[in-house]
């Protein structure tokens, strides 16, 4: 578990399954930008009786807050298998979490834990352009802005412009 002073970051258990679950089918939970696609149920499962959601290039975390509740996620993945990077892309499930620092912890601990734990040079992080509070997780946990990439992303019917911030690993201090 990757601990911060308000959230703690832990991978999924089979406990979680049904809630996460539950989660990832509704929608309107998942907020204006994160992407629409659903998983079937036997992949679902399967995925997680094969995986855990975590390996050597991907990984799923629950962000949980003091009180022991499941209030996100956080996840990596390889981006091409050219590049030495990873993405990390993160949400938070319903708006009463939001503007209370917790993504931008829980950035910032898997950010460290992948610069400790992989060999790696580079995370990126692609963010809507009309996403404003994820921007500001982006700045907050030291990524810097490299560009913008038009209309990149098809989502909820039209095509996205994304912003793409990253951090290397001589970016970060020392610990």
């Amino acid at each position: 578990m990757l601990k911060g002073q308000n959230i703690t970051l832990r991978p999924v258990r089979e406990a979680d399954l049904a809630r996460l679950r539950e989660l990832d089918l509704d929608l309107d939970s998942r907020g204006d930008y994160w992407p629409l696609g659903i998983m079937s149920e036997v992949a679902y499962r399967d995925d997680f009786a094969r995986s855990g959601f975590w390996g050597e290039n991907f990984g799923r975390l629950v962000m949980i807050d003091a009180g022991d509740e499941i209030i996100g996620e956080i996840m990596y993945f390889k981006t091409v298998p050219y590049m030495e990077e990873f993405e990390i892309g993160y949400r938070l499930f319903g708006k009463q979490h939001w503007g209370k620092g917790a993504t931008t912890e829980a950035l910032q601990l898997l950010t460290r834990y992948l610069f400790d734990s992989k060999n790696i040079n580079r995370i990126r992080l692609c963010i809507d352009v009309e996403n404003a509070g994820s921007l500001k997780v982006a700045q907050k946990g030291g990524y810097k802005h490299e560009g913008t990439m038009h209309g990149c992303m098809f989502h909820r019917g039209r095509h996205h412009d994304m912003e793409l911030y990253a951090i290397t690993r001589g970016d970060i201090p020392l610990a």
